[in-house]
């Protein structure tokens, strides 16, 4: 007689079983990832307030930490960074100046890096750090922007030693703390608006998002080529809505970033710098936020909000707190990878014009 064959199939205990350890392969493979995304140099251990001698690109760096104030879940991560004339601590602390640590009393870890010609003094102004840049860089505060002559070519593919000094500091911060991977967030005012520009260009793949106020953007033609400094504000304004090539960041401009969200701050008409004699006016801030609005905006998995006030070239200076706090939870309501079109603008506070998309308001 004819009798089927019939295939033996494993047991229900050796399913379960199977089951069990594919779990447990997850969970120890998604605990190895969680681990490396966190590692300080070796024989350094993070503690709050300043952070001295951090190895970095074979410097000795600074950075402040200031945790939140309930660590219980993972932190959303704020790195405030100052521009050219005040210290680090003014940013922290001083309202007129940012005021960022306090941002802690409402869950963030803030992070904030010292500049390295500071010399990792975080009460240090102007000093040093008020003057342009050397070996390949414009500006002497951060490496924000490649030099227009041949010796910024380098930079026109290297991130430098901010950016990976940036991304070092945090990854050694969450060793300590619990951090939320998602939302790793940094800005700037002035010399850091632009260094947030760079490190978003360069670095789009680890951050969630950042608010580069005041920034520069170093518009050039699209070849690359510098041109003087009062031919940009005019090519700018002749075509506002183009895309506009930079020495802010990669040449060239790369046409696809990671999913992010970006605040850019323009401050109004009397947003502009002027470095004193004799070089005069220096940077006009119209120009440089219109452009990297454009680009911003013309990425399609990065959310870019335009905001527009009337506090000239300086941090936002009308209900401050009130502004860092509705930008830091505007950020962190969009964690990285979240879908451009489930993303909602809320009112800013008082003072402010937001927008999603690039500035319409800079030319008429």
């Amino acid at each position: 007689m004819f009798k089927p064959v019939v295939k033996s199939r494993p047991s229900r205990s050796f399913c379960y079983l199977a089951g069990c350890l594919a779990m447990v392969a997850a969970t120890l493979s998604s605990t190895a990832q969680a681990k490396s995304e966190w590692a300080c140099p070796e024989g350094f251990t993070p503690k709050a307030g300043l952070n001295t001698d951090f190895p970095s690109d074979g410097k000795k760096r600074a950075f402040v930490v200031v945790p939140p104030k309930d660590s219980a879940g993972g932190a959303p991560v704020w790195v405030p960074m100052v521009g050219t004339v005040e210290a680090t601590n003014w940013n922290l602390n001083a309202p007129r100046s940012g005021n960022n640590a306090k941002l802690a009393e409402h869950g963030y870890m803030v992070i904030s890096p010292v500049r390295q010609c500071a010399e990792q003094d975080p009460n240090l102004g102007a000093g040093a750090c008020n003057g342009v840049g050397k070996d390949g860089w414009t500006w002497n505060p951060w490496n924000d922007g490649r030099a227009p002559d041949a010796s910024g070519d380098k930079y026109k593919t290297d991130a430098g030693d901010d950016v990976r000094f940036f991304e070092a500091m945090v990854r050694c911060v969450g060793t300590k703390w619990k951090l939320d991977r998602k939302r790793l967030f940094l800005g700037g005012i002035s010399a850091g608006g632009t260094m947030t520009n760079r490190a978003l260009l360069f670095d789009s793949e680890f951050w969630a998002g950042g608010m580069p106020i005041s920034g520069e953007w170093y518009s050039t033609k699209d070849d690359g080529s510098t041109v003087p400094f009062q031919e940009t504000r005019k090519m700018v304004a002749a075509a506002p809505a183009k895309i506009w090539q930079g020495r802010v960041g990669p040449y060239p401009l790369p046409s696809k970033l990671d999913p992010m969200v970006v605040i850019t701050v323009w401050g109004g008409e009397k947003d502009l710098w002027d470095c004193g004699p004799p070089l005069g006016l220096c940077s006009d801030y119209r120009p440089t936020t219109q452009a990297s609005s454009n680009y911003f905006s013309s990425i399609s998995n990065v959310v870019h909000v335009a905001c527009s006030a009337t506090h000239g070239h300086m941090w936002p200076q009308v209900n401050t707190d009130a502004f860092n706090l509705w930008a830091l939870n505007t950020m962190a309501s969009h964690p990285k990878g979240s879908s451009p079109k489930d993303f909602k603008l809320t009112a800013p506070p008082e003072g402010y014009s937001c927008k999603i998309g690039r500035f319409t308001d800079h030319y008429k």
